[in-house]
Parts: C-alpha cells; sequence; structure tokens
C-alpha cells in the first residue's frame, strides 16, 4: 500500500510538473480555470504581493465603430502595445499591424493607401533601441513574424527554454491561487512594517503612495530615469532614430513617428534623484527629424491617473492619451 502511495504521489508531482513547465499546458491549463493569471493584479504587485499596491488589472473599452480612414498602420513597439491592450478596434487605420522590437517582420506596402510606422518604446529601452538605426521590419513578398529565439515543440532549443525557464513558470503555476497570494501578503506586510523591507525588483516612492519599478529607479542601470545621459550620447541617439526614419521613408512609408512612452517613475515620482529628463530631451532636441507623439505634458498634468496603481503599464486613461495621439495622425 505504501508503495502504491508513492507511485500516486510521483506520477500527482510529475504531472503537475509538466503542466506548470510546458507553456501550451500550462495554458490550456488557465483556459480551463484550473490555474490563475499571475499578472491579473498587476506586474509590480506580483514581484511585491504588498496589498496596498494590489488592483485587478481589466481590459479597457474598444470602440469597435470607428471610421476608417484609408491609412495602413504599423507599429514596432513593446509591452505597452502588446495585443492584450491595444488592437486594431483602437485606431482608424483600415489595415494594423504590429510587431516587437525583438521580432523581425516581412511585410508588403500597399501603396494604395497611406502607410505610417509609429516607433513606440518605452523610456526606460529608448537607449538601448537606438544605438544603431532600426531595421525591425523588411519590404518584401511574404508577411510572416519571426519571433527571436522562438522554436519547434520537437527541437532541444524548445525544451533548453522550458527548462530554464521551469522554476518561476512553476512557482507561478502553482501558486497563484488567492489562498497563496493572501500568505505573501502577510509576509510580505510584515518584512516592510518590521524591517522596512520589500522585493528587490520594486521600490517606493518617497511618500509612500506609489510602487515603482527597480530598473527605473536604479541609476547604476542604463534604463534608469536617474542614469546619467551626457549630450554626446543623446546626439549619437538622435542620429538612431533619423536614420531609422530615413530607411523607413525610403523602403516607402509615408511618415515615420517617434513615440516615447515615459517611464511611471518620472512621472510619479522624478524626484527621487537626479532626472536626466530623457523624454524632453529628445522629443525637444534640435536635430531631430522624426516628428513625435508627445504626450508628456498630458502625463505629467495627470500624473496620479495615468499608471496604473499596481503596475508598470498605464491605466485605460493614459492609454486613452495615446490612442487619440496616434489617431490624430492618421486622421
Amino acid at each position: 500500500m505504501t508503495h502504491i502511495l508513492k507511485y500516486i504521489i510521483l506520477f500527482v508531482f510529475s504531472l503537475l510538473w509538466m503542466i506548470g513547465c510546458n507553456p501550451m499546458l500550462r495554458q490550456k491549463a488557465f483556459d480551463l480555470g484550473l490555474t490563475k493569471d499571475s499578472y491579473r493584479y498587476g506586474d509590480l504587485y506580483r514581484l511585491s504581493n504588498l496589498p496596498d499596491f494590489k488592483q485587478l488589472t481589466q481590459a479597457c473599452p474598444k470602440q469597435s465603430n470607428l471610421p476608417k480612414t484609408n491609412t495602413s498602420l504599423y507599429i514596432i513597439g513593446d509591452s505597452f502595445t502588446e495585443k492584450a491592450r491595444v488592437d486594431s478596434l483602437d485606431f482608424v487605420a483600415k489595415n494594423y499591424l504590429r510587431t516587437h522590437w525583438n521580432e523581425p517582420l516581412t511585410i508588403q506596402l500597399d501603396t494604395t493607401k497611406r502607410n505610417i510606422l509609429v516607433l513606440q518604446t518605452v523610456e526606460r529601452h529608448f537607449r538601448e533601441h537606438f544605438v544603431d538605426s532600426v531595421r525591425v521590419l523588411k519590404i518584401g513578398k511574404s508577411q510572416k513574424v519571426v519571433p527571436q529565439g522562438e522554436a519547434s515543440i520537437f527541437s532541444l532549443d524548445y525544451w533548453d527554454k522550458v527548462l530554464g525557464e521551469s522554476e518561476e513558470a512553476l512557482t507561478s503555476f502553482l501558486f497563484s491561487g488567492d489562498v497563496f497570494l493572501t500568505l505573501k501578503e502577510w509576509k510580505a506586510s510584515l518584512n516592510l512594517a518590521w524591517f522596512d523591507r520589500h522585493n528587490d525588483q520594486v521600490a517606493l516612492s518617497p511618500d509612500g503612495k506609489n510602487i515603482l519599478f527597480c530598473w527605473d529607479t536604479d541609476s547604476t542601470r542604463i534604463t534608469s530615469s536617474f542614469k546619467y545621459l551626457p549630450d554626446s550620447e543623446l546626439d549619437s541617439l538622435i542620429k538612431g532614430v533619423n536614420q531609422t526614419r530615413q530607411h523607413y521613408l525610403s523602403l516607402g512609408f509615408d511618415e515615420v513617428y517617434l513615440s516615447i512612452i515615459p517611464n511611471k517613475t518620472s512621472i510619479v515620482a522624478p524626484s527621487m534623484g537626479p532626472y536626466n529628463h530623457l523624454v524632453e530631451r529628445v522629443q525637444q532636441y534640435p536635430s531631430l527629424q522624426a516628428p513625435v507623439l508627445d504626450i508628456w505634458p498630458a502625463f505629467t498634468q495627470n500624473s496620479q491617473q495615468v499608471y496604473s496603481l499596481s503596475d508598470t503599464h498605464w491605466t485605460c486613461f493614459g492609454q486613452s492619451i495615446w490612442v487619440k495621439k496616434v489617431n490624430d495622425v492618421l486622421r
């Protein structure tokens, strides 16, 4: 009987490991309601488990009846323009296509339409993206996304990637239920109250009202709002933007716009350090050739409304400011 029980326990834990570590099986379990999305309360809450910054994320409303213009919109973007946040229903463009900075895409331009390209980057990655000119979109006969690092389920590369991410994936799969989150909240609250400690991936604003991502606050990182930005580097980055614009204009795009989404820290807690004013300096740089989708004034005027309490990303209000800017140029 003892041996049978051992085999049952071994089988159950093996099954949980296999489901938790395999992306396809994990997604299937999520679709069936067997587990919960670990990001449902925001990425910063997921890291910190601080109950004061727990807010359920919700999809923003769509406008399905927007009148469409004879325009094709292409976006090279990051997590702010992922499908779960932004899609074709948000824009007045007749055609819409978006790819990530790390996902090369081959497209065919429809010359009967006005073709607009938006280079959308969050502030923390601007200095990385424009070290050189960007060549993510290519013009060709086929339209095919080739995600960087993607491999067949039957390949060794696929399983190397799965096993490399297995610990975090399994933890997320097994311990994202509300009961486990409550236990994590108790621990996080005690650590903060008794020892003034929290997860090292997050930071708290001086007034304690905002939770922030450490990549934005740690001045030793190139992603930080407080990392020194010399004029010489800024000039080089602007050249990267200009060369990118000229490249895509030469391929047939009618215009290339630059869109920098400010770091949450830059808007809600710029006094935490010597802010480098990257967004303002880039957008006002005399030699910048790309037209800018400028949301900086609207964000600074509504600093406590444009970012989610528990996430690095914007609220529906913040997103609507950006979407309106895009639609204005499409019209």
